[in-house]
């Protein structure tokens, strides 16, 4: 057997043992960011790291790695997403685009605000939905799990003034498996309301449920501050860790069966927005072109990388996989990116601020609104949600993660009545 023939039977190996399973290319990924993290602070660190990262509140925003480090944080984000991968495994859930999507926000924001523990309560409250309705919980599980964005209000009533630590806790984790409970249809009833173009619908309906817990909290005399806790000194390693990342899902995309070109998948042009049920494991091409994408942003404005950069760009990769696509997110970027520079030279804040750039990067939720209505309506559509990502966290006191879901959900609920009726006006069929 000559090594030709040897290197195909290896790759054709992989294939199906390896890249025809997500779970597999994912549990992968987290296992080097845990093996990565302990190595880089060493077992002590790390454990002394997850504690402060569990005990601390994690508001928006409060970057990991400048709490606990870079090593403790990295197992953090594998922690949190093993906790997925497994429950996801054990209940047999059938893997799509979502579930892609949903591994890229949780590994995205476990470097700033999400951790095991404070994850289970909202799985727990999506359990006992799955049992009041009778649904099974493999078709109900990705809701809780992505309203996990909530996972602050699991301990921070515990620094609240007057009340007991223990007893904030308990409030907070009942709280967190009342989410759970009800998020899968409060996210279905805002769905409607801009058609399916902001793909973080579950950060817009636990962004409202923040709203409005904030105003009874604030109604008993119950106030949080959002935080500004950024890391520094970790371009390097943020940089090789993106990169790293990028080029993993790229060789798993080309290694993986199909018979789609690079080409295509580059400039695929589709109204499905689960590009993983019709790529199937070459979608991972795009999901490495997001992150290379974002790299490439970062790298041409010179923005420093922290936590809640490098999560939103997870983020990015990971929806790579549902409905973001290089076509649709430029002209989105393009617009918010021009907000931020007028926003810039109004308000002296420089233009590659950080708080500027987790915004832009996180507004690529908005790609489906470009890709129906074409590049003017995605810059337009950029330029507001910027707008809206920097001045909406004060309404719910940073308890909201995915504050940028809210801003999208807001943005696509504005724009796109306003164009469907420009286009009726256009085709003269507006009554």
């Amino acid at each position: 057997m000559n090594s030709t023939q040897e290197s195909h039977i290896m790759i054709k190996t992989i294939r199906n043992h390896f890249l025809r399973c997500p779970y597999r290319v994912l549990i992968c990924l987290l296992l080097s960011f845990f093996i990565a993290g302990v190595i880089l602070d060493g077992p002590m660190a790390v454990m002394h790291g997850l504690m402060r990262i569990i005990t601390t509140e994690g508001i928006l925003v409060t970057d990991y790695i400048a709490i606990a480090g870079f090593g403790a944080t990295l197992v953090n984000v594998a922690l949190s997403g093993l906790l997925i991968a497994l429950v996801l495994i054990f209940i047999k859930h059938e893997p799509a685009g979502l579930t892609i999507g949903t591994f890229g926000l949780v590994m995205g924001f476990a470097f700033f605000g999400k951790n095991p523990l404070a994850m289970m309560p909202f799985i727990i409250g999506g359990f006992l939905y799955s049992v009041i309705t009778k649904k099974p919980f493999k078709t109900v599980c990705l809701a809780p799990m992505l309203a996990t964005c909530l996972s602050p209000i699991v301990t921070q009533l515990a620094f609240v003034e007057n009340i007991h630590p223990v007893v904030g806790v308990l409030i907070g984790t009942g709280l967190a498996m009342l989410v759970g409970l009800f998020i899968n249809p409060i996210a279905r009833a805002f769905r409607t309301n801009y058609e399916d173009y902001n793909l973080y619908n579950v950060g817009f309906a636990s962004g409202v449920l923040a709203i409005g817990l904030m105003l009874v909290f604030r109604t008993f005399g119950i106030d949080f501050v959002p935080k500004s806790i950024w890391s520094d000194g970790y371009n390097t390693a943020l940089m090789v860790l993106l990169l790293a990342t990028s080029g993993y899902f790229l060789v798993c995309g080309f290694l993986s069966e199909g018979t789609h070109s690079f080409k295509e998948i580059a400039h695929m042009k589709t109204e499905n927005i689960d590009f993983y049920k019709q790529f199937s494991g070459r979608i991972y091409i795009n999901m490495g072109l997001m992150g290379l994408l974002c790299f490439m942003v970062m790298l041409t404005f010179q923005v420093p990388y922290n936590g809640p950069i490098i999560g939103a760009i997870l983020s990015v990769v990971g929806f790579g996989a549902i409905g973001k696509r290089l076509l649709s997110a430029i002209p989105i970027m393009t617009g918010a990116l021009a907000a931020a520079l007028i926003s810039s030279f109004a308000v002296g804040i420089p233009f590659n601020d950080r708080s500027f750039f987790v915004a832009i990067i996180f507004s690529t939720c908005l790609s489906p609104l470009c890709t129906k209505f074409g590049v003017k309506w995605g810059f337009v559509a950029g330029f507001i949600h910027l707008c809206f990502a920097v001045n909406i966290t004060a309404f719910h006191g940073g308890m909201n993660l995915y504050n940028n879901g809210l801003a999208a959900g807001l943005t696509a609920m504005i724009l796109v009545p306003i164009i469907h009726m420009l286009v009726h006006l256009k085709n003269k069929t507006y009554v």
